[in-house]
């Protein structure tokens, strides 16, 4: 038996969530090489995209007087978020296939602990990523326009943005139980997400029902709050709809497996 297994056995919820978590930051930090590029990917990625796609700015529909670094700088910090969410799925997969998840499903605690650590596991390395992004974006000329008030507003939305991500692959790694597997399953996912945004480009630019899409994409709404505090031109409403449509993606996550198991329920009897 594990230490973990022990502690989780014999704590009540604060110190088993809190052991669980523990146990999910050692198994990240025991894998080094994908903790170095779930952290660099995005400096990568902002690097790249920064100069491929600097052009843009020059275009109709580019919001006059943003430079494009300010412009893809919050939206990258959202996008690391919806790619780093993957993780949590291959975590959960990872758990079905070495029998953890059994074990923890003979124990005295709630079902929903597991997951729930490894959103706050995720919360934890969302700030680091966003911490060495922002240097990175420093480095290619990124200047932040807004007060104290919007660099913790932005914090509030991405942190929030993390949660639900990571309850959304981890249902998908709960489902399909097969890291490979999952991995595929979360491209599919993650794509449309990222793209179907005004992370890279303005949507007025898009097709008339990409940007209907883009209405109901939590990332878009994340993407628009966090790029508004940056430029110091968000408004309340801008961040309580980004956090209204991650809490609202968040909540319709968590009930699937309550509404799978009714199912199932009803059609025992």
């Amino acid at each position: 038996m594990t230490t973990t297994t022990t502690a989780v056995r014999h704590s009540p919820i604060g110190n088993q969530l809190a052991a669980l978590t523990v146990r999910n930051l050692r198994t990240s930090a025991r894998v080094p090489q994908l903790l170095m590029f779930s952290l660099t990917m995005p400096m990568a990625m902002l690097v790249l995209f920064s100069q491929v796609f600097r052009s843009v700015a020059t275009g109709p529909g580019f919001p006059a007087g943003v430079s494009y670094i300010d412009f893809l700088t919050p939206a990258m910090l959202a996008v690391a978020t919806v790619m780093a969410g993957t993780n949590a799925g291959v975590s959960a997969a990872i758990d079905h296939t070495n029998g953890l998840h059994d074990r923890f499903a003979a124990l005295p605690m709630r079902t929903t602990l597991p997951g729930v650590a490894r959103t706050v596991n995720e919360a934890v390395f969302t700030l680091a990523r966003a911490a060495l992004l922002g240097i990175a974006a420093v480095l290619l000329g990124f200047d932040f326009h807004g007060t104290a008030v919007d660099a913790i507003a932005a914090v509030v939305v991405l942190v929030v943005l993390a949660g639900a991500m990571s309850a959304l692959f981890g249902l998908i790694g709960d489902r399909l139980r097969r890291p490979d597997v999952v991995q595929f399953a979360g491209m599919m996912v993650m794509m449309p997400l990222m793209f179907v945004s005004s992370a890279f480009a303005p949507i007025e630019t898009m097709p008339g029902w990409m940007q209907a899409m883009a209405t109901v994409n939590p990332v878009a709404h994340a993407t628009d709050a966090l790029r508004g505090h940056v430029l110091g031109i968000a408004t309340a409403a801008d961040t309580a709809t980004a956090l209204i449509a991650a809490i609202g993606l968040w909540a319709a996550v968590t009930a699937v497996p309550a509404l799978i198991g009714m199912i199932r329920s009803t059609r025992a009897h």
